[in-house]
């Protein structure tokens, strides 16, 4: 199911494709990453089941041939992950098959290491082999470190979300 041939190793740091006996970990990270989001906007707290409720939708998004699931090892631990997807435009555009970049994290004490574009070459690199041309992936206001790490890796700015509490 996965191709588990790893993108990144040295002797220190490995990149390579999640595997369910990850998904503890995994929980742990994306909910650091999540924690993020809340400081910088309410509307991401975390529910009283999060835990729960992550573990199963990563088990589903792991099961998908359409999303890659990504880890980063040092030393044995799991410090870093990252989930891409192929999504589908409506049949009026040419260009309908793009990749969506929905998470990448990699835990503070590991950062400025290249881990976090490990991870992202992997992600690209696998969705070029499912036939994407054009990535995406959307910002958190207020996060300038990863504004940066965006910009670093080519990404711009081509939509502005916008949002409203009714």
């Amino acid at each position: 199911m996965f191709n588990l041939r790893p993108v990144v190793r040295s002797s220190e740091v490995c990149v390579r494709p999640a595997e369910l006996r990850d998904v503890p970990a995994l929980v742990e990270l994306w909910g650091e990453l999540a924690r993020l989001h809340e400081r910088l906007d309410g509307s991401f707290a975390l529910s009283r089941s999060w835990r729960r409720a992550y573990e199963d939708y990563l088990l589903h998004m792991l099961r998908r041939p359409d999303v890659r699931v990504v880890v980063a090892q040092v030393n044995g631990r799991l410090v870093g992950l990252a989930v891409g997807r192929v999504t589908w435009l409506p049949a009026f555009f040419r260009q309908r098959r793009r990749g969506y970049i929905q998470d990448v994290y990699t835990q503070q004490g590991y950062r400025g290491r290249g881990i976090g574009r490990a991870m992202l070459a992997h992600l690209e690199s696998w969705l070029r082999r499912q036939g994407v041309r054009r990535a995406e992936l959307t910002v958190a206001v207020g996060n300038p470190q990863a504004e940066s790490f965006w910009e670093r890796a080519g990404y711009h700015t081509y939509m502005v979300y916008r949002a409203k509490n009714l």
